[in-house]
């Protein structure tokens, strides 16, 4: 008995000095791209991002847009305190960045451990695991000099990634997407039992991603509308006190988005803008028009997944909130724009962009757990492996193409002809 508790705590100081390296590591290259992003803001050398306006949101300089969601620039405006703004904002994002690390690090162990209760070598995987999630991108075609392979004239645009490094709203938001969507599965699992101890955490989570960039919000608040009406109809409306419960819960963010949408749409702003409206996947056609495809190369490992880990769907609920975000995600995106001069930003691909994000690191969690249980015939488990270690070259491929300067959509240098 002792030999095995000192085997496991062996591990466990092993696995700490992985994680801490592999986190040191991430959070270095980041921190330089995002450094190169700041320093090459608004000026031509490459580095592109969309850094520029939230660094003069930070400096209180007026941007030309708005962004009712303050966490992200209070955070860089504290550090712009003490540092250069170009530091400033570095800091912010790798702390954002890295503190979504952590709590992935947090619940996947968590969540591992309901089912695996001697856990040795396996913390290995779920650390190699996470970080695997946090560096894959869609697939993306390569070139050949200036030659252009048919019908792919662009890396991200219109097929998009779970990791789009040159947004720093994204990578801020995340880590509290992260707990929300980690948070409201253990309030989903509890049949119906209002914890309020949990829904506190819940609440705040959401809140939290809502005041730092509401892609997300609207992605999981629609899942959970699903969840709810499901439970109720399935429950004869028996659960009802469960469901105010989860909207006691929500309160504090329906009233932050309705001050933001408000701020956006409302009379105060631009008559260009007029407010949110139906669209049969135009947008996402007019970005790449091989719609199916985008969403295959975006999501090949998830979907290689599916049919390896859909038993899982009756009683698994991580499993079960995944596909349902997932699914919201494309349809929000496919169906959803913002009218006026927006129409053509596609600002509801974020939100299928949290999609993406979570569609892996569900099937990663599901997949890891029927592999240590041994539930999965070898060969499936690697069939699903290969799928996510070719969306983890091509990150790593895409991340270094970023990391030098190179255009985040075409992957070409700035003063490419």
């Amino acid at each position: 008995m002792k030999e095995t508790a000192k085997k496991q705590n062996i591990f466990r100081v092993a696995d700490f000095i992985l994680f801490a390296s592999l986190l040191i590591a991430l959070a270095f290259f980041f921190g330089q791209l995002v450094y190169a992003q700041a320093l090459y803001a608004g000026k031509e050398g490459g580095y592109f991002s969309d850094i520029y306006a939230y660094m003069q949101e930070m400096q209180g300089i007026d941007s030309g847009y708005s962004f009712p969601y303050p966490v992200l620039f209070l955070t860089g405006r504290f550090f712009d305190l003490f540092l250069p703004i170009e530091m400033a904002v570095t800091l912010a994002e790798v702390l954002f960045n890295s503190l979504a690390v952590l709590i992935t690090k947090y619940y996947l162990e968590k969540y591992i451990n309901e089912y695996v209760k001697k856990i040795t070598w396996q913390h290995f995987a779920i650390t190699i695991s996470i970080f695997a999630c946090f560096l894959m991108s869609m697939w993306w075609l390569p070139r050949f000099g200036k030659i252009t392979l048919p019908l792919k004239d662009q890396a991200f645009y219109g097929t998009y990634s779970g990791n789009p490094w040159h947004n720093a709203t994204y990578i801020a938001t995340r880590p509290f997407a992260i707990g929300a969507f980690f948070s409201f599965i253990n309030l989903f699992k509890d049949e119906d039992k209002c914890d309020w101890k949990k829904g506190i955490v819940f609440g705040i989570f959401l809140f939290l991603t809502t005041m730092t960039k509401p892609s997300f919000t609207l992605v999981i608040g629609s899942a959970m509308a699903i969840v709810c009406v499901i439970r109720l109809i399935g429950k004869k409306f028996k659960n009802i006190k469960y469901i105010l419960f989860l909207f006691i819960c929500s309160i504090p963010t329906l009233i932050a988005l309705l001050l933001q949408f408000g701020g956006v749409f409302g009379s105060g702003n631009t008559e260009a803008e007029h407010g949110i409206g139906l669209d049969f996947f135009r947008v996402w056609r007019s970005a790449n028009p091989h719609v199916l495809a985008a969403i295959f190369y975006a999501n090949v490992f998830a979907l290689v997944c599916i049919p390896f880990l859909i038993k899982n769907i009756r009683k698994d609920y991580l499993y079960k909130f995944t596909l349902i975000i997932f699914a919201v995600s494309v349809l929000e995106a496919g169906l959803l724009c913002e009218k006026g001069f927006r129409y053509s930003h596609f600002n509801f691909s974020w939100g299928y962009m949290h999609g993406i994000f979570f569609f892996a690191l569900g099937s990663i969690a599901v997949l890891l757990k029927n592999i240590f249980e041994k539930k999965i015939k070898p060969v499936f488990a690697i069939i699903c492996i290969i799928a996510l270690l070719s969306q983890v070259v091509f990150g790593i491929l895409y991340f270094k193409g970023l990391y030098y300067g190179r255009d985040y959509n075409t992957l070409l240098p700035y003063n490419w002809l």
